[in-house]
């Protein structure tokens, strides 16, 4: 009995010394465990965690700014592009609903979660800005009050004569004509601001180029766009120095190269110094092939034949315009006049 009892203290001593044995019945069984302060002491103790490690390793959450327009990118089609982001990063991704306001984009996880996310977004707002709609313009506004009235004398007599099956919106308001420089796509208040001090910024170079000789252009001779006249979308007056010194052609590069150098300007086609004054649009009521309203993808696609009216209107000159300002302009947006808002200028 006594040596059943001492054989029973020393097993339970040996047990006691090495926890990660226990005793079932008469079977014993070693177990894994991760309570703080049991570990093993038969084996090598882990060093421990380190105050940079624990850090990565702690949840957090930040915010990434990203203008709304780019957040349908990074939803996806019925949201399969977020879903994709959340199992790919395994982190907590918020984008503020359609009707909020907030650019704000929240990103919870790991450190690790994160920067992964965010790479991710980032790559997705890269892909697709070129998607975005432009929303302003660097422009030379034409505000001439004798040529804007020639230009709509002109647009008169071109709708009854040879463009009746066009829609009046067509043709470009008189009060709006002016010569794009470059477009630009500026998507918070913050990037417009920038975009006009860099403009600002641009006075000492452009008095070099232009000297301080009034800017004075002759606005005439049209043409077509395209380079079949017979199926023109686009009609526009050329602009040429009065001068005939360049100087108007010379604004015109160096701004535009000054934008593009500072990464305002993405677009590829090569600078035309023109104002339009017709975009093909077809009548609202009907389409050319019998049909009622016509289609927005079939209204895209609209073109007229311009042969006729190049051919009757190829003297026309609308006259000569000081151009005495260079502005960043809004699209679609105009004052009572017809005139595009702008949100900075730089006289001339």
């Amino acid at each position: 009995m006594v040596s059943r009892l001492a054989s029973s203290v020393q097993r339970f001593t040996k047990v006691m010394n090495n926890p990660n044995i226990v005793v079932v019945g008469s079977r014993r069984y070693r177990v894994r465990t991760m309570l703080a302060g049991n570990a093993d002491s038969s084996g090598p103790k882990s060093p421990p965690q380190s105050n940079s490690k624990a850090k990565q390793g702690k949840s957090d959450r930040i915010t990434i700014d990203v203008p709304r327009q780019l957040h349908k990118y990074i939803v996806g089609a019925r949201g399969s592009t977020l879903e994709r982001l959340r199992q790919q990063t395994h982190a907590k991704i918020t984008v503020p609903n359609e009707r909020s306001k907030s650019n704000l984009i929240e990103i919870e996880g790991m450190a690790d979660e994160r920067k992964s996310a965010q790479e991710m977004i980032n790559q997705l707002v890269a892909d697709n800005m070129a998607n975005v709609p432009y929303t302003h313009f660097i422009s030379l506004p034409l505000a001439d009050l004798d040529v804007q009235r020639k230009v709509g004398e002109f647009q008169r007599e071109a709708h009854q004569r040879f463009l009746q099956n066009v829609d009046c919106t067509s043709f470009v308001q008189p009060g709006s004509l002016h010569i794009t420089i470059g477009m630009l796509r500026l998507l918070s208040p913050a990037e417009v601001a920038k975009a006009v001090e860099f403009l600002k910024s641009l006075e000492s170079g452009i008095r070099q180029v232009i000297g301080t000789r009034p800017l004075v252009a002759t606005i005439g001779q049209l043409a077509a766009m395209e380079s079949d006249p017979a199926q023109s979308r686009i009609i526009y007056a050329k602009a040429e120095d009065f001068d005939k010194d360049r100087r108007l052609e010379q604004l015109c590069r160096y701004v535009r190269s000054k934008f593009d150098e500072g990464g305002y300007i993405d677009e590829k086609r090569e600078l035309k110094i023109h104002a339009t004054v017709f975009r093909a649009k077809p009548a609202r009521d009907s389409d050319p092939h019998g049909g009622q309203e016509t289609s927005g993808k079939a209204r895209s696609g609209f073109s007229v034949n311009a042969v006729p009216l190049l051919k009757e209107f190829k003297t026309l000159s609308f006259g000569v315009c000081r151009i005495g300002q260079i502005q960043i302009a809004r699209r679609f947006r105009h004052n009572e006049n017809g005139a595009y808002l702008h949100d900075g200028v730089l006289e001339l």
